[in-house]
C-alpha cells in the first residue's frame, strides 16, 4: 500500500491504539500546504556533528580580508565578506561549483570564537543548551550534569510565538539522530522530568508523519481522550492510593493524547508532494559495508532532507535536528582513539581525514539541504531558505575535546531576521583559553578566548521570534542555558559573562 492511500483510521489503529489505554500505575500495582500567511515565519534546522578537531586554517576562510573591526567587551572582534571560489569558501567548505555558487555564499554565516567555558569532553545536548548531556568526563562535565535545560529546538516547538497557529502543523518538531533533543516529559505545562526525544532515522515514517491525505468529505471523530474519560476522571480524582508521582503520570498521557489528537486534526493537505521512492533505512540495512562507505553516508542523509523540504514547504513543520553519526570516511580502525585524537598532531595523516570527512558532510548533508530550500519558491519571490536558519555544529574546536571557538556555519536569515554573506571573528587574540596555553604551537592550533556559545543559542531563539519571557527561566545572565566557568577556564572577563542578553555584533539585520 503507498503512503497516499494510508487514512487517519489505519494510522489510529497503528500507533493511536498503542497509546490510548490508560498507563501502568506502579503506585495501583500494589494493588499539504499551510496559506500564505503562515510563509513568512521562521524555520530552524540543527545539524550537529561528532568530534570536530579542524585546524583553523582548513575549517574558516581565514584569508578573507577584513571589511570592518570593533571593540566589543574588551575584544577587537573582525568580520569579512564571504567569498567561494569555483565552489569553495574554506578547504572544508567546499562543494559542487553549481550548488556553492556566490548567491548561496551571500545566505551563508561562518562564525568563530564562540566558546564553552569549561570542558565537556564529548557531549551531544551541549549544541542545543543541554549542558548536562555530556559524558561527564572531569569535573566541569559532572557538575553540569545537575543542571538539565530544555534543547532551544524544542522551546521553539511548544512556543506559542514560533507557532502562533498549530492548525497546519502536523508535527512540532522532526527528530533524526538520538541525545540531541530534550524537553520535559508533560510539555504543554513544562514540568515531569527532562527527557530525550525519541530520534527517527527512516525517511519512510519520517515522510508519513508530515503528509496529510486529501479529506474524504466531513469526517468526524470522538477525541481520543473521551474514550478514557470516566477512566482517567476516576483514577485522576478518587483514588486514595494514586501517588503524586503517578498523578504526574497520568496527567503527562492525557496531554500525549490531547496532541496526537490535534495531529489526527489537522486540516491541510500536502498531497502535491511526492512520496520518497526509497527509505534512507534501505540504504543502512542493505549494505553492510554502510558504516564505512562515504557516499552511501551521503545518499542516506539525502534522502532525510528530502522529506525536511517537504515539511517546510508544506508547513507541516518548522523544527527539526539532525545528529549526524556517520563519519562520511573510509577510514576502518578506530576512529576515536586513531584519527580524533591524532588530529593535533603534526605531520600525522589523522588530519587530512577528519578534514576530508568533514568537507564530505559539509557537502553531502549541508550543502545539499541549503540547495534543496533555495530550489522551493515561496510564491512571494523569496526561497525557503530564505526563511530558514540552518545551522552546523561540530562537538569541538580545532582540538578533540576543547570546545574552544566552535565551528558555527549557518545558511539562511531566518525570515529576515539574520545578516548573511559574513566571515565573523569573535575571539580574542590576546586571551589563551583554558588551562594550558600552548604558545609554541602554530597558529591554526592556538586557542584563545572568545565570547561565549550560550549568547549565540540566545540570539538563535530571538531570530526564531521566541520572547525571552518565555525561556528566560533557562538562561544564566541572558544567554540560554546553565554558565559554568570552569576549573582554569577564568580568562572570561565579567564584561562577557554579564552581557550575554545582548545580540552579537553584525548578527541582525
Amino acid at each position: 500500500m503507498s503512503i497516499i492511500e494510508l487514512d487517519r483510521r489505519m494510522f489510529l489503529r497503528g500507533t493511536a491504539g498503542a497509546i490510548l489505554a490508560i498507563p501502568f500505575l506502579p503506585s495501583l500495582s500494589r494493588e499539504a500546504r499551510a496559506g500564505e500567511a503562515g510563509a513568512k515565519l521562521p524555520r530552524f534546522v540543527a545539524m550537529t556533528t561528532n568530534h570536530g578537531g579542524v585546524w583553523t586554517t582548513a575549517m574558516f576562510p581565514v584569508t578573507t580580508p577584513v571589511t570592518e573591526q570593533m571593540n566589543y567587551r574588551g575584544h577587537t572582534i573582525r568580520k569579512g565578506n564571504l567569498a567561494v571560489n569555483q565552489g569553495e569558501i574554506s578547504k572544508v567548505l567546499r562543494g559542487d561549483p553549481a550548488k556553492l555558487t556566490a548567491a548561496l555564499a551571500a545566505k551563508m554565516n561562518v562564525i568563530r570564537g564562540l566558546d564553552l567555558s569549561y570542558y565537556a569532553g564529548h557531549h551531544t545536548g551541549c549544541h542545543l543548551g543541554n549542558y548536562a548531556r555530556n559524558d561527564g568526563n572531569g569535573g566541569d562535565g559532572q557538575k553540569m550534569q545537575a543542571f538539565p535545560r530544555p534543547t532551544i529546538d524544542q522551546v521553539m516547538a511548544w512556543s506559542p510565538s514560533f507557532y502562533p497557529d498549530i492548525a497546519t502543523i502536523k508535527e512540532r518538531s522532526l527528530v533524526i539522530g538520538d541525545r540531541i533533543s530534550y524537553y520535559w516529559s508533560n510539555p504543554k505545562d513544562k514540568n515531569g522530568e527532562i527527557q530525550e526525544l525519541k530520534p527517527e532515522f527512516s525517511s519512510q515514517e519520517l515522510f508519513n508523519r508530515i503528509f496529510v491525505p486529501p479529506q474524504n468529505g466531513n469526517q468526524t471523530r470522538t477525541p481520543l481522550v473521551n474514550r478514557i474519560l470516566d477512566s482517567y476522571k476516576r483514577l485522576r480524582g478518587g483514588n486514595r492510593r494514586l501517588s503524586s508521582a503517578d498523578r504526574v503520570r497520568l496527567d503527562e498521557h492525557i496531554e500525549r493524547l490531547n496532541e496526537l489528537d490535534r495531529k489526527l486534526n489537522t486540516k491541510v493537505s500536502c498531497d502535491t508532494v511526492a512520496p520518497p521512492t526509497k527509505n534512507s533505512m534501505s540504504v543502512m540495512n542493505g549494505n553492510q559495508d554502510f558504516w564505512i562507505r562515504p557516499d552511501l553516508h551521503g545518499e542516506f542523509w539525502s534522502l532525510l532532507n528530502d522529506v525536511i523540504a517537504a515539511a517546510f514547504s508544506c508547513n507541516t513543520c518548522r523544527v527539526v535536528t539532525m545528529h549526524i553519526e556517520q563519519t562520511f570516511s573510509d577510514y576502518q580502525g578506530d576512529w576515536h582513539q586513531s584519527v580524533a585524537h591524532q588530529a593535533n598532531i603534526e605531520d600525522n595523516p589523522a588530519q587530512g581525514i577528519i578534514r576530508e570527512a568533514h568537507r564530505r558532510t559539509f557537502e553531502s548533508v549541508f550543502l545539499d539541504l541549503a540547495a534543496k530550500l533555495d530550489a522551493i519558491d515561496e510564491g512571494d519571490g523569496t526561497k525557503v531558505l530564505d526563511n530558514t536558519l540552518l545551522h552546523w555544529t561540530q562537538e569541538s574546536g580545532n582540538i578533540t575535546h576543547d570546545c574552544n571557538s566552535i565551528p558555527i556555519v549557518t545558511a539562511g536569515s531566518a525570515a529576515g531576521w539574520m545578516k548573511t554573506g559574513q566571515y565573523i571573528d569573535y575571539h580574542n587574540q590576546d586571551k589563551p583559553y583554558g588551562k594550558w596555553p600552548n604558545t609554541s604551537v602554530p597558529e591554526d592550533r592556538l586557542q584563545k578566548c572568545g565570547l561565549l556559545y550560550n549568547q549565540w543559542l540566545g540570539n538563535v531563539l530571538d531570530a526564531m521570534r521566541v520572547p525571552r519571557s518565555e525561556w528566560e527561566a533557562y538562561s544564566d545572565n541572558g544567554g540560554y542555558g546553565k554558565l559554568l566557568i570552569g576549573d582554569g577556564y577564568e580568562n572570561y572577563d565579567p564584561a562577557v559573562t554579564t552581557s550575554m542578553n545582548e545580540v552579537l555584533p553584525w548578527l541582525k539585520a
